[in-house]
C-alpha cells in the first residue's frame, strides 16, 4: 500500500433553473498529499480561454519607456555591489542580472531575458531560456558563497499581467531569503515528517505513484519528471522534479532539459488560450529540487482577476479545469519535444 494518499469528496449543490427545472452542481473536493491543504475543483462552465494580446501595450511601454529594454539595460538599473559582480551586473548570453530596486528578500536579483520587449509564449526560444537559467544561477551561487547555504533559495517567474508582472519585458526574479517562504517551509516540515512516517523522500514516491497509475503523469525529459498536480493551485498546476537538491548543482544540459519541457508546457497552455503564469523553482531541504508553474487567467470584459475570496482568505485553491484533463494534454506536447 503506498504512503501517498490521493483524498477527495464530493459536495453537490441542488437547486432549481428559472425554467423550473431541477439543477444539481458537483464541487469536487481533493487535498493535497503532502500538506493536506484542500483544493476546489468547481463546475467547469464551458469557458473558452483566449490569450490577450499586449501588442498595443507593447508599443506604448517598449524602448525609451521601459527599463529593461537595451537602451536603458545599461543606463537605468541599479548596480549589485563589487563584492556581488565586480561589473555591477551579471550577464550570460542574452541574459543580464541586477538587483531589484524593490526587493522580496535580503537578496533579490532580477534576470532580463533578450532584447524583444514582449514575447507570445510560442516565441520563447530555448536557447533564450538557458542562458536566463543559468544567470540566476550564477547569481545564486554568488551570493551562497558569501552568505551560506542556509538561505532559502528561489528562480521564480511572472509572465504577463494576469501573474501579477508589472513590465512585459520577459525578466525573472530570483530570491535568497533568510526565512522561508510559507511555501519552502510548508516542503520542508511536511516532509521531513513524511519521510519519517514513510520511510523515504515524498516527491520520491509521488513521481513512482504518478507514473503507475498515469492518469495525472506528463513525463520525462532528461533529468526531469513532470506531473500534475491532484490538488492544484490553478487551472494548470505543473510540478517538474530534478535529480538534484541544490540550484547550484545543475549543469548546463539540466538547464536545456529544462527549457524544453518550459517550451512543451507553454504549447500546453497555448492550446488551451492561456498566456500568463507563475513559475517557481525552489530548494527544500526535506526533498529534491522542483519546481511549480500554475496557469493564471484575467477574464471577461472587466478582465476580472482568477483570485477571490477562497483563494486569498480561505486560503483553498480553486481550478475549473480537471487535472486528468491537463496532463492529458500536456503530455501530448512534452513527448513531442522528446522526439
Amino acid at each position: 500500500m503506498t504512503a501517498i494518499a490521493f483524498d477527495k469528496t464530493q459536495e453537490t449543490f441542488r437547486f432549481t433553473g428559472a425554467d423550473g427545472q431541477p439543477i444539481a452542481r458537483v464541487v469536487e473536493v481533493r487535498l493535497d498529499p503532502l500538506t493536506g491543504a484542500a483544493s476546489r475543483l468547481l463546475p467547469d462552465p464551458g469557458a473558452v480561454f483566449q490569450a490577450p494580446d499586449y501588442s498595443a501595450a507593447a508599443e506604448r511601454s517598449a524602448g525609451a519607456a521601459c527599463p529593461f529594454c537595451p537602451e536603458n539595460l545599461h543606463t537605468l538599473t541599479p548596480r549589485f555591489t563589487p563584492d556581488v559582480a565586480e561589473a555591477g551586473l551579471i550577464t550570460h548570453g542574452n541574459a543580464t542580472v541586477f538587483p531589484n530596486l524593490f526587493p522580496y528578500s535580503a537578496h533579490n536579483g532580477l534576470v532580463v531575458l533578450g532584447a524583444e520587449h514582449y514575447l507570445r509564449l510560442p516565441d520563447f526560444s530555448e536557447a533564450l531560456l538557458v542562458d536566463g537559467f543559468l544567470a540566476a544561477q550564477d547569481y545564486v551561487t554568488r551570493i551562497q558563497a558569501q552568505a551560506g547555504q542556509s538561505l532559502h533559495a528561489a528562480i521564480n517567474w511572472n509572465y504577463l499581467p494576469a501573474s501579477g508582472g508589472s513590465i512585459l519585458h520577459p525578466h525573472l526574479h530570483v530570491t535568497l531569503s533568510h526565512t522561508a517562504s510559507n511555501y519552502q517551509r510548508d516542503m520542508n516540515d511536511c516532509g521531513h515528517a513524511f519521510r519519517k512516517r514513510a520511510g523515504a523522500d515524498y516527491l520520491e514516491l509521488l513521481c513512482q505513484a504518478e507514473q503507475r497509475f498515469g492518469e495525472r503523469w506528463v513525463g520525462e525529459l532528461g533529468p526531469l519528471r513532470w506531473l500534475h498536480a491532484f490538488a492544484p493551485r490553478s487551472h494548470n498546476d505543473f510540478i517538474g522534479v530534478f535529480q538534484a537538491d541544490r540550484i547550484v548543482q545543475l549543469r548546463t544540459p539540466d538547464w536545456q532539459a529544462l527549457a524544453r519541457s518550459l517550451l512543451a508546457l507553454f504549447a500546453a497552455l497555448t492550446e488551451q488560450g492561456l498566456a500568463s503564469f507563475n513559475l517557481m523553482l525552489t530548494e527544500s531541504s526535506a526533498m529534491p529540487l522542483h519546481l511549480r508553474l500554475v496557469s493564471r487567467i484575467a477574464y471577461g470584459q472587466l478582465e476580472t482577476s482568477d483570485i477571490n475570496f477562497f483563494q486569498m482568505l480561505h486560503q483553498e485553491s480553486l481550478s475549473i479545469r480537471k487535472p486528468e484533463t491537463v496532463a492529458a494534454l500536456a503530455r501530448r506536447h512534452l513527448q513531442a519535444a522528446m522526439a
